[in-house]
Parts: C-alpha cells; sequence; structure tokens
C-alpha cells in the first residue's frame, strides 16, 4: 500500500499543462507596457516547435520592428533573439540580432533563456551561452507602446507566420540573470513568488494568467489552449534537484576541454530507488511465503468463515480431511493476492523507471545539441579535433555502461561518428579546392 501511494503521488506530480498553439491565427495577448520600466531583463521559456515555420515567433514584445523577440529564422531551425530599441525598417544599422544556426529540433523541448541591459544581449539554450551581441538596451529603451504577444509577431510582414508547438514556464526577471542561476532554477517549478520574477505564466490553472504577485492576465486568441503535456515535457521537471554544477567550456576554448558526460551507468538516483523498492517487495513476498508454509493449520483457523468458528466454539469437530482442504484453500488464495501485488508493483516500478531513461535520452540529446552549437562557431579543423576528443570520451565510458544506458550511449557514439566523418568529407573536399 504504501509503494502505491509513494509512486501514484510520483506520476501525479510528473503531470504538467502547457500552452499550445496551432499556427494559424492562435496566440496569447498579455496586458500593454508591463515592462516598460525594465533596464535590464531576463526572459525565459520552455519551448517545442511541431514545424519551422516563416519567423515564428515564441515571443514579441514592443511594437513592429521596434522589439524584443525570440524565433526561428525563416523555415530554418536557426534560433534568433532580436533587440531593436528604434525603428530598424527603414535604418538597418539599427538591427542588433543574436543567431545561432541549426540549434533547434522539431518536436523536441528546449529551454531558452534571453538576457538583455548593461552587459549586453545573451542568449542560452538549455543552460549554456550558444549567442551574444554589444546591445546594451532592454525593455526601458524600447520608448514605444508596447504589446506583448506569445506565439506572433507585430510586424506581419508578407510571409510571416504563427508559431505552431508548445511553451512553457515562461518566466521574466527584472535582472540580468547569470549562466549559474538559469541552469540552477531552470528544470525547478517556481512558487512566483522568488525575488526579482515579475512574470510567471506557467498554465497550471488552464488559463494565461500570471502566477507571480504581480498577476498580469493573459488572453487567448484564435484555437490557443491548454493541454496536458506529453511524456518529454513531463520528464524535464523528474530532477527536482538543480543539475550537477559543471565547469562549462567556452566557444572559443571547447577542444580543450570535455562537453558534461552523458549520465553514467546505475548512477541515476531513481533507478536506484526503484531497485531497492523492487528488491525489499522481493524480500517480504518471500518472507511471507516461509511464513504461511511454516504457520500450518493455525494459520488457517484463523481465516475460517464464521460459521465454522461457531462450530468449533460449540465443540463440533471437522473431519482431518476438511482442515486439510481448508488449509489448501487457504494457502492459493493468499499467494494468488501476493502475486497479483508483485505483478503490479514491477509495472508501475517498470513504468517509473522508463521515465528515468526518457529523462536520460532528453539529456544526451541536449549535450549532442549544446556540442553541435558550440563546434558550428569553430573553424573545420578545431570541429574535428572536438569530435574525436569526445568520440574517444564515450569509448572509455562505454567499458562500464551495460542495458539500456550502453544502447544509448552506444546511439550517441553513432551520431558523433557520422558528423566526424562528414566534416572529414569537407575537409577533404576544401583541400582539393585549395
Amino acid at each position: 500500500m504504501i509503494l502505491g501511494v509513494l509512486l501514484s503521488f510520483n506520476l501525479a506530480w510528473a503531470q504538467n499543462k502547457v500552452l499550445e498553439l496551432d499556427g494559424n491565427g492562435s496566440y496569447v495577448e498579455l496586458p500593454p507596457n508591463i515592462f516598460a520600466n525594465l533596464t535590464q531583463a531576463t526572459v525565459e521559456v520552455w519551448a517545442k516547435w511541431d514545424s519551422f515555420r516563416n519567423f515564428s515567433r515564441i515571443f514579441e514584445f514592443g511594437a513592429p520592428w521596434q522589439s524584443m523577440s525570440l524565433f526561428n529564422h525563416q523555415r530554418t531551425s536557426d534560433l534568433r533573439f532580436n533587440l531593436y530599441p528604434q525603428n530598424a525598417k527603414e535604418n538597418r544599422s539599427l538591427i542588433c540580432t543574436v543567431r545561432v544556426s541549426g540549434l533547434l529540433r522539431a518536436n523536441e523541448w528546449i529551454h531558452l533563456a534571453a538576457v538583455s541591459g548593461p552587459g549586453g544581449m545573451m542568449l542560452y539554450a538549455n543552460g549554456i551561452l550558444v549567442g551574444q551581441h554589444t546591445n546594451t538596451a532592454s525593455f526601458a529603451d524600447i520608448q514605444v507602446s508596447q504589446t506583448n504577444l506569445f506565439g506572433r509577431g507585430m510586424a506581419r510582414a508578407p510571409g510571416d507566420e504563427d508559431f505552431r508547438g508548445q511553451m512553457d514556464e515562461i518566466r521574466v526577471w527584472n535582472h540580468r540573470r547569470t549562466e549559474a542561476q538559469i541552469r540552477e532554477n531552470m528544470r525547478r517549478r517556481l512558487t512566483g513568488r522568488e525575488d526579482g520574477l515579475v512574470g510567471l505564466w506557467n498554465f497550471e490553472d488552464g488559463t494565461a494568467n500570471d502566477s507571480s504577485p504581480s498577476n498580469f492576465r493573459g488572453k487567448f486568441i484564435g484555437n490557443a489552449r491548454v493541454v496536458w503535456a506529453d511524456a518529454q515535457a513531463n520528464g524535464q521537471w523528474l530532477a527536482a534537484e538543480p543539475l550537477r554544477e559543471t565547469a562549462q567550456p567556452s566557444l572559443s576554448s571547447l577542444p580543450a576541454k570535455a562537453t558534461p558526460n552523458l549520465p553514467a551507468a546505475g548512477r541515476d538516483p531513481a533507478t536506484w530507488w526503484i531497485a531497492g523498492v523492487l528488491t525489499l517487495i522481493v524480500g517480504l513476498l518471500i518472507w511471507l511465503v516461509m511464513t504461511l508454509r511454516r504457520s500450518g493449520t493455525g494459520a488457517a483457523s484463523q481465516l475460517l468463515p464464521t460459521s465454522e468458528q461457531a462450530r468449533l466454539t460449540a465443540g463440533v469437530a471437522f473431519p482431518a480431511s476438511a482442515d486439510l482442504t481448508a488449509d489448501q484453500q487457504v494457502k492459493e488464495r493468499a499467494l494468488a493476492e501476493l502475486t497479483a501485488f508483485a505483478k503490479e508493483s514491477l509495472v508501475q516500478g517498470l513504468y517509473s523507471q522508463r521515465n528515468a531513461l526518457l529523462e536520460m535520452q532528453q539529456k544526451a540529446q541536449w549535450q549532442l545539441a549544446e556540442l553541435e552549437a558550440r563546434l558550428g562557431a569553430l573553424c573545420l579543423p578545431e570541429r574535428i579535433a572536438g569530435y574525436e576528443k569526445r568520440i574517444t570520451e564515450l569509448e572509455k565510458e562505454l567499458e562500464t555502461r551495460s542495458g539500456e544506458v550502453r544502447q544509448l550511449t552506444d546511439a550517441t557514439l553513432l551520431l558523433l561518428r557520422r558528423k566526424l566523418a562528414e566534416e572529414r568529407r569537407l575537409e577533404g573536399v576544401k583541400d582539393r579546392f585549395n
């Protein structure tokens, strides 16, 4: 019973609601000018693109051609962070953009953080700095009446399309969050009362209302709606602890440092917990079966029907064969109930272990994306060296892994070897032209 309660609580806690937009006139509109006084800010969001539509915005705050926005470039998987403090439609020198090529993956969740203000524009993906710009503006520098939208842009240029996909846990802070702060808190559920938090939209109540003390109420437009999240989105909240702090390499020093390791076999806390609980269940079952076998007719006599107990009280004796039959029936019934309980507990334990493995797989996908984003900014020989180094590290780790974790590592190695082969092919083509 205790195990069932714990597993049910764990599964219920993992449930999550997200905003879903269909890319066809569906978006969320917030009250105007709610961030207009911020001289520095950090905007965070979990997002999943169903498809890369033309310049589809995660958010845009401001006015046409004079705003802060985050979106995919054209119909590609490139991510762009724009901040135009003045109208840049006619004067292209006012365009301030951070663009990261090939960062996004369709149908995969990613955490994004856009930082603005003194110190320049900074763009983080899954807690890693992937791009920056010297522009020091923020909301207060966008001196126009500011409209604030999730899922739609404001220029409405020919060909611009609305966002199609899902988003969750949109946060606006009144200060510049550090890389460590972003990475530590991106997978924690916030209460809305954290210091410096001026807006939080987590959609858990089924509305677009702000969960912070600011209480900014958003409106659903078109077919915008709140839905239950998929297993991958639920998995992003399974690890309640902050991510392990490791020295993160800069874009310019990647070949000299290793990227974060994939989860090692047997070191995942959820896996150990599940294994421990299942071992305890098996031990209890063995103990109960042995107890029943040793107890003989004494155990059976305690479980006799009321009418039979009355006959015993009245001094009426049962034949020996009746005692043996009742004893056998009690044992069979007890064993059947224990077997059913064990099966149900094992199924629930395997379900929880599956969630843990999904989380490990998601971490591996993030780390591959981070590796590609960093290597993309380097020259060809440095990228090749980076891939070779990471492949060597994973081959050594493979010797200590087993089961599904080993299969996951094998799959990661296969992808990295393909990328390395592609880079070497490009190097050969370059050498021929030179």
